[in-house]
Order: C-alpha cells, then sequence, then structure tokens
C-alpha cells in the first residue's frame, strides 16, 4: 500500500483538479463581481465609501480592463482544464498588477483597494504551493512599495508611508502562508480520506467475495431482523428462496427465525438444528452479535450437518488409520512367526484333534495376515500410475483369474456392452483389485439360497457422457440398515471378513479419480458403479 506522500506526488495533476478547479472558479466569479462593482460604481458617478480616486477616467478604464481580464480568467477555468497551475500564477499576477494600478490612481491611500489585494494574494496562494504563495506575497509588497515610491516622487510625501507598506506586507505574508498551509492542510486530508475510502472499498469487495465463497452459510441480519447479506452456500443451504429485497428473517426462513428468537432466550446454549424444507438437508446455526449494544445486528453461520459429520468422521477415520498401521505393523512379526509354526507343525505327524487345531491356527493366521496387508497397503498408498486401459481386454484378465479361483464358484460372470478397445484412464493394477475384490464381495454376501449366482459387468456412459462400469449381482440385496456404512472401514457382517474391501475399492477409485457408489440394491440384486473421470474413446 502506497503512503501518503506517494500518493499525493503520483497524482498530483489529479489531486489537484479534484481540490482546486472548484476554488478556482469560485474565486474566478468573485473576481467578476469586484471588477462589475468597481466599474458600476464609477459609472454611475458614485464614489464608494473607501474608494475616492484622483483620477477617476483612468480608474474607470482600469476597472473596465479588470472586468474583461476577469471574464476571460472564468471563461478559461472552465473551458482550459489544463495547466491549473500556469493559471492561477497569470491571474494572481494580473490580479495584483491591476489592483495596484487602481491604488496608484487613488493616490496609494486608500484602504478598501488593499483590502482587495490582500484577498487576491491570499486567495491565489491558498492554489499553489508554499514558494508560489510566498512569491505572490512578495510580488505585492515589492509592487505596493513601488507604488509609495511613485508617490513620493510625484508629492513631497511624508515617508510614514513606507512604514504602512511595510506593515501591510508583512501581513501579506502571513495572512497568505497561513491560508496556503491551512489549504495544503485539507488538500492532504481530502487526499488521505479519499485513499482510505479506495482502500475501505477494495476492503468491501474483497469481504464481499471471501463471504460468498465461504463453504458455510453466512447471513447478516441489521436491527430489525432484516437479512442485508447472504452469501450463495445460505442461498442453497435454505432452499434457494425468492430473491427479496432485504426481507424478513421470519419471511425468509421460519425454522431459523425460531431458533434465532430461542438464541436470543439462551444464547448460552447451542441452538438446535433445523431443516428449511422438507428436501433440504439438516442445518445447524451458529449466531453471533455484530456490537455489545442491545438489539444489534446478527451474524448468523450455517453448516451442514451431514458434511460436519463426514468431516468429523474422515478425521477419525485418520487417526484410526495411523494408528491401526502402526499396530499391524507391530503384529506383523510375530504372526510370521506364528504362522511359520503352524505350518511346521502342519507337517508333523499328529491325531486328527490337533491336526485340525493346527488348520485352525493356519485359517486364521491367513486371514490376520490378510487384515494386515489390507492396513499397511492403505496407510502407503502410493501415487496411481494412471494409463489408458483396454476395458475388454482388462475384463477378459480379471474373468480369467476368477475361473481359476474355485473357492468363488459355482458363478456366473456375464460380461456385457463392453465396446472393442473402450479406453479409460486408471491403474491397470489398482482397476484388476477393486474388481476382484468386488467380484469376491459379492460371492460372499451375495448369494441365494434359491438360484445361482450370476454377476454381469455392464459399461455405458451417463447423462454427462462420462464412461462406467457396473457390476451388478442377482443376490438378495444389501439390507437399509447396512447402507450407509457399507464404506466404512472394519465395517463387515461376514464373522471372518475384515471389514476393509469396500473401503480398499473406493480408495483406489479415487486416487485415480474415479467414483465407487451404490447405485441400486433389493430384492432383485445390487449394483455398484464405477464412473471414470474422463470420457472413453473407442477406435476401430
Amino acid at each position: 500500500m502506497s503512503t501518503l506522500g506517494e500518493h499525493i506526488g503520483t497524482t498530483a495533476d489529479s489531486g489537484q483538479e479534484r481540490y482546486t478547479w472548484r476554488p478556482l472558479r469560485l474565486f474566478a466569479y468573485y473576481r467578476v463581481l469586484v471588477a462589475l462593482m468597481l466599474s458600476l460604481a464609477f459609472v454611475t458617478g458614485q464614489d464608494t465609501l473607501f474608494i475616492r480616486s484622483e483620477q477617476p477616467v483612468l480608474f474607470l478604464q482600469l476597472a473596465i480592463v479588470y472586468l474583461t481580464v476577469a471574464l476571460v480568467a472564468l471563461a478559461m477555468a472552465y473551458q482550459l482544464k489544463h495547466f491549473l497551475t500556469l493559471q492561477v500564477c497569470a491571474q494572481t499576477v494580473l490580479d495584483i498588477l491591476l489592483l495596484s494600478a487602481l491604488i496608484y490612481t487613488t493616490g496609494a491611500q486608500d484602504p478598501g483597494l488593499a483590502v482587495l489585494m490582500l484577498v487576491a494574494v491570499a486567495g491565489g496562494g491558498i492554489l499553489v504551493g508554499t514558494r508560489l504563495a510566498a512569491l505572490f506575497a512578495a510580488l505585492a509588497s515589492l509592487t505596493l512599495l513601488f507604488l509609495e515610491f511613485l508617490t513620493q516622487l510625484d508629492a513631497a510625501a511624508d515617508t510614514a508611508g513606507y512604514t504602512q507598506v511595510g506593515a501591510f506586507g508583512v501581513a501579506l505574508f502571513l495572512v497568505t502562508l497561513a491560508g496556503n498551509l491551512l489549504a495544503r492542510g485539507a488538500r492532504e486530508g481530502y487526499a488521505l480520506a479519499e485513499q482510505r475510502g479506495e482502500d475501505l472499498a477494495d476492503q468491501e469487495v474483497l469481504n464481499g467475495h471471501i463471504v460468498q465463497r465461504l463453504q458455510d452459510g453466512v447471513l447478516v441480519l441489521d436491527r430489525s431482523g432484516r437479512v442485508r447479506l447472504m452469501n450463495a452456500t445460505a442461498w442453497k443451504l435454505l432452499g434457494q428462496p425468492a430473491q427479496l429485497d432485504a426481507p424478513l428473517l421470519e419471511e425468509l426462513c421460519p425454522p431459523l427465525a425460531e431458533a434465532l428468537a430461542s438464541w436470543r432466550e439462551q444464547p448460552a446454549q447451542e441452538a438446535a438444528p433445523f431443516q428449511a424444507t422438507r428436501k433440504s438437508p439438516e442445518l445447524q446455526p451458529r449466531f453471533r452479535r455484530l456490537s455489545d449494544a442491545p438489539g444489534g445486528g446478527i451474524l448468523i453461520f450455517l453448516e451442514d450437518r451431514a458434511e460436519m459429520n463426514a468431516q468429523v468422521q474422515q478425521a477419525k477415520l485418520a487417526s484410526l488409520g495411523r494408528l491401526t498401521a502402526s499396530i499391524a505393523h507391530e503384529i506383523r512379526n510375530p504372526l510370521s512367526a506364528m504362522t511359520h509354526a503352524g505350518q511346521l507343525l502342519g507337517e508333523a505327524e499328529l491325531d486328527k484333534g490337533d491336526q485340525r487345531l493346527v488348520e485352525i491356527i493356519q485359517r486364521h493366521g491367513k486371514r490376520l495376515n490378510n487384515i494386515v496387508e489390507n492396513v499397511l497397503r492403505l496407510s502407503r498408498r502410493q501415487q496411481p500410475n494412471q494409463e489408458p486401459v483396454e476395458l475388454d481386454a482388462l475384463l477378459d484378465d480379471v474373468r480369467q483369474d476368477v475361473n481359476n479361483q474355485p473357492e468363488l464358484h459355482p458363478l456366473q460372470l456375464r460380461v456385457e456392452g463392453i465396446a472393442d478397445r473402450l479406453i479409460v484412464p486408471f491403474d491397470r493394477g489398482h482397476l484388476h483389485q477393486v474388481l476382484t475384490n468386488l467380484i469376491t464381495n459379492a460371492t460372499r454376501h451375495a448369494r441365494h439360497p434359491e438360484r445361482e449366482l450370476v454377476i454381469s459387468l455392464v459399461a455405458g456412459q451417463d447423462a454427462r457422457d462420462q464412461p462406467y462400469l457396473d457390476l451388478a449381482d442377482n443376490g438378495p440385496g444389501i439390507p437399509e440398515e447396512h447402507r450407509e456404512r457399507l464404506f466404512e472401514p472394519f465395517f463387515t457382517t461376514a464373522g471372518d471378513g475384515t471389514g476393509l474391501g469396500l473401503y480398499l475399492c473406493r480408495e483406489l477409485c479415487e486416487a485415480n479419480h474415479a467414483r465407487l457408489s451404490l447405485v441400486q440394491t433389493g430384492a432383485a440384486g445390487t449394483r455398484f458403479r464405477i464412473t471414470f473421470a474422463a470420457t472413453g474413446s473407442t477406435t476401430t
């Protein structure tokens, strides 16, 4: 931010135009009025109280010249909007010369014209810098001294006139310099106020942009309870109400108005959540007073409780992930020793009871090892190596792998609607793992006692022309109470499950800028969808 001196220095011309053109024009009107009065006074043949000219004809001629100069100066102040300092200097010098000439016609004894000289010099001094103002005062003083010298030559006058002229010159300097200092202070004050106003305007625009882009809804109420500010987020959270000019909060959102009334009665308690409409999300309001004065404005923040819970849950999951990764790393070594010992026991000659116990050890050791591997894989997940993947070729590999795993059968795996050489951006290994996990998960949870399990892989494009791949089964569906927790880590309904399968699939999809979602579930089966990041292309 520039300092005041830099602001005045770099914008001197614009500052002078703003703060001195108007005074210059007013002073030009004053000059015209003075010249007109002087001319009319002698045209009518009546001397003024303070002006008694010894040479009336010459006085009248000079007054008419002064009036003409004043009118030209007034026209230039309006028409020639450049060279302000030059105009001020020229007009002030002409004021000094013409008024001095008028004073000379009165015998250098007229106090009224001397006052006009003082006003002219001081008026010109407030429109320029200090040096020029001092120059005007010096020029006027020297001119008056010269007039006094001429008067002494014409007649044997008393030398006391020099003392009067000197005292008047001192007064000229004092009044002119004082006026100049006051005017300069006023100009700097105006410039400072203008700069502060521009800064405040910029700050207001900046604050407006910041408020509009906040993820939380923001509303500002005035003393009368009218909404003076509402950002875009608040408008969406409140169900996109009609745009009104400073509506009352009761008109905009009655449930929020009720929450505000409850908070006013008990400000120490947190306001209860509410819903603006039946279709809008549940919102948590937070109220703050804009001032300590009673009845002042209110600042309202609106937060989506679902997003709040998701953020809290994400933070908990992140902490849990770091903890479980540390625990899994510590478990891995003793688990390997235990599994190896079980294998050695299995090779020994044991009776059937002991052999069964060894098999239990090996089976659960293998399960525990899978959990450890999944947890460590999540904790040290690397950036995916995205590449164009031919979906039909990848699905052929997945189908072969499934056919080579007898524990997954009986199973019918169908691939439908896959265009030749459909290309999607994905890490090939990650996509293979996601599809294998989804198929394995279906074989464990989607089997129906009355029909054979059928899993279909169907590709297509959604309304935004993004390619997707659906994995659908004909199982009994997912119970409603389990759907919200489906992608949570360590959530499983199987006694021997790890609860990391679907969570790992979703994390791998997000790492590849894709999205895994549950599209449909019910008695006819369940459908998962992988929506890829970019539009696929086919080549022939």
